[in-house]
This record gives C-alpha cells, sequence and structure tokens, in this order.
C-alpha cells in the first residue's frame, strides 16, 4: 500500500512537471506573442527612434522598468501606450523574467546618426561626466558585475531616444531608479540641450 502511494505520487509529479514544460513558453515566443515586436521590432531592434532597441541590453534593468511602467514608476514618454498594452495585463513575472532573458542574450545594435563633430563632443561629455562609472565605456556597460546590471546599456541606442530620456530627466520628469543622481550630474555642469544631443549622438554610434 505503502509503495503504491509512492508509486502514485512520483508518477504525478512526473506528469505535473512534464506538463509545465509543455506549458511554459520560451522569452522569443513571447515577444512575439505578447505584440512586443510591433514597438520594438523584430528580435528587439526598434525602426522607431521612439521606441528603444532592447536586444542585448541588461536583464535586470528590462525587468526593473517594465514592473516600473507596470506599477507606475514611470510615467513619461510612451509608457502610456504601453499601460494600455491590450495583453499586459497578461504578464506573469515568468513571462517577464523569460522575455528578459531572451532579449538580453541578443547582440546589441547600433543605429549611428550625427556628424564627426558631435560624436567627438559628445564623447569628451560623456567621459568628463563619470558616465563609465555606472555604463561602462562607451555606454556598452559594466560586464557581469552585479552592482551595475541595474544600469542600462546605451551604446547603439537611437539618438532621439536617448535625446529625450536624459532631457526628461534633466528636467524631473523621469525620476525613477537613478535618475534623480543624474540629474544633480546634469544640473551641476549646467548642460543644455545641444550638450544632450552630442552626448547622444555619441552613444548612438558606439557598436
Amino acid at each position: 500500500m505503502k509503495k503504491a502511494l509512492i508509486y502514485g505520487l512520483t508518477l504525478a509529479f512526473a506528469v505535473f512537471s512534464a506538463s509545465s514544460l509543455v506549458w511554459a513558453k520560451d522569452g522569443k515566443t513571447l515577444f512575439k506573442e505578447k505584440l512586443c515586436v510591433a514597438c520594438h521590432g523584430p528580435a528587439g531592434a526598434s525602426k522607431t527612434p521612439q521606441y528603444p532597441h532592447l536586444a542585448g541590453q541588461n536583464k535586470l534593468y528590462l525587468i526593473n522598468q517594465f514592473n516600473a511602467i507596470i506599477y507606475g514608476k514611470r510615467e513619461l514618454g510612451s509608457t502610456p501606450l504601453m499601460k494600455n498594452h491590450p495583453k499586459l495585463k497578461d504578464f506573469t513575472p515568468q513571462d517577464i523574467d523569460s522575455i528578459a532573458e531572451y532579449l538580453s542574450g541578443l547582440p546589441r545594435v547600433v543605429t549611428p546618426s550625427g556628424s564627426a563633430a558631435d560624436v567627438a563632443k559628445g564623447e569628451a561629455l560623456f567621459k568628463n561626466l563619470g558616465c563609465t562609472q555606472c555604463h561602462g565605456a562607451g555606454g556598452k556597460g559594466k560586464g557581469d558585475d552585479p552592482k551595475f546590471l541595474a544600469y542600462p546599456k546605451l551604446n547603439g541606442q537611437h539618438a532621439d531616444y536617448l535625446f529625450w530620456q536624459m532631457k526628461r530627466i534633466l528636467e524631473g520628469v523621469r525620476t525613477n531608479n537613478h535618475a534623480l543622481k543624474m540629474r544633480e550630474q546634469f544640473q551641476g555642469e549646467k548642460l543644455t540641450e545641444k550638450d544632450l544631443h552630442a552626448i547622444a549622438i555619441y552613444l548612438s554610434n558606439v557598436k
């Protein structure tokens, strides 16, 4: 009797585990089925400057931003579009983790823009501001250092997208995560919109 009970429980667990594997979907499938491709493009490569490239981004940063949008900590830009996403309520923590895992494993996308003069000016500003301390050389991140995985990689990103995010940080509109620290830095250096444009252009050219 005891052996039969143990066998039955073992069989039930095996069936449950197998069914869980069958029903679990990978991040690539979810990214398509959840309609993320409509704005962020196939494989996380956005064709519209309004929407960021997500390919190759730090996983923890992606998860944090997704949750910031869901829970109202980030409201600016195209966030209202995401909050009205027809499938937003269907996302589970596991879905978000799977999608972020998929996107973080893709190669970075580079969308160069601007002139050589802008690139040179932006590079100098980026270094002088100390941006490399959190975002790494060229905005390419700090590798696998766990202390910096919540910071975004910036290289190759649409210049327009980067400019507007920095402008909103400077204006105090974007305040989630480390935005307030960046605002202090921007204000301390008295950055202008032209400076922000130059930084954005520089970063958009970094492979």
